[in-house]
């Protein structure tokens, strides 16, 4: 007599076998590294096209929390992304989509709340060969505290098939600034010395309308920028001497685009 097949290991079978999605899904993230009020995992968006990966570090923050920009101000401590330990990487560039202003306990920071997705540009030393992503990540996740957090990512870049992250990853692409050079920065903006002491304002001349505007600086320098009417107040901070003047980068968001344009506080 044949022997029924065991109800247990029929059950196991099926919550263990990967659905096509569970297994597409699998060939094109790295599984998460989850901590106590987020996850982080690589995505890919596909086969390289042109020599090149397109890749994502997604954070999945839990409600409540935020996560910072590259420079999120006076508080907080931007992601630190280590790809030295990858296999057959050349070069990997990666991205900040435009980030918004926080009130984080009577500071304000600049950074994400919800999910964000850090696009990267994945060059091969040898494009013949297979690219393995091993990614160290420190990042903060900050709620009613702010917790530091640590994630080691791996992810084989695949060599054919369709990802189901390809619009995300194209999405956050999108929220990328621009970059624009220092002759369209002028026609973009105009910056004038405030009578305070290590004071701009910043006037928009467009396209479209300015809603948020993201200065930064090197270190020991800080800029903090606060809209004054159709304007921006762009004031200077230091952790040590004041120096006249300082080469900035400021990101723009309009209600059309973002861009990052060079400027000149002197």
């Amino acid at each position: 007599m044949k022997r029924a097949f065991p109800t247990y290991i029929a059950v196991f079978l099926a919550t263990t076998v990967l659905t096509p999605a569970g297994a597409a899904e699998a060939d094109f993230a790295s599984p998460p590294s989850k901590g106590a009020v987020s996850a982080a995992r690589l995505l890919a968006a596909g086969p390289a096209q042109g020599g090149v990966y397109r890749a994502g570090v997604e954070i999945d923050l839990n409600p409540a929390t935020i996560t910072y920009w590259r420079q999120p101000g006076e508080a907080g401590s931007p992601p630190v992304f280590d790809f030295s330990r990858s296999v057959n990487v050349a070069r990997v560039e990666t991205s900040f989509p435009a980030p918004k202003h926080i009130d984080e306990a009577g500071t304000i920071v600049a950074g994400y709340d919800g999910k964000v997705v850090f696009p990267l540009k994945v060059t091969p030393q040898d494009p013949k060969a297979p690219v393995t992503l091993n990614l160290t990540l420190d990042y903060a996740a900050c709620g009613k505290i702010c917790l530091p957090a640590k994630a080691e990512l791996s992810l084989a870049l695949p060599r054919a098939g369709a990802s189901p992250f390809a619009a995300e990853i194209a999405a956050a692409e999108k929220r990328v600034p621009q970059k624009v050079g220092a002759a369209e920065a002028k026609k973009r903006l105009a910056l004038r010395k405030e009578d305070a002491q290590d004071s701009w304002r910043l006037s928009y001349k467009g396209p479209g309308k300015a809603e948020d505007v993201f200065p930064e600086v090197a270190e020991p320098l800080f800029i903090e920028s606060k809209r004054d009417g159709a304007d921006f107040t762009l004031t200077l901070f230091s952790t040590g001497p004041k120096p006249k003047g300082a080469d900035a980068t400021i990101t723009v968001v309009t209600d059309k685009e973002a861009f990052e344009a060079p400027a000149r506080l002197e």
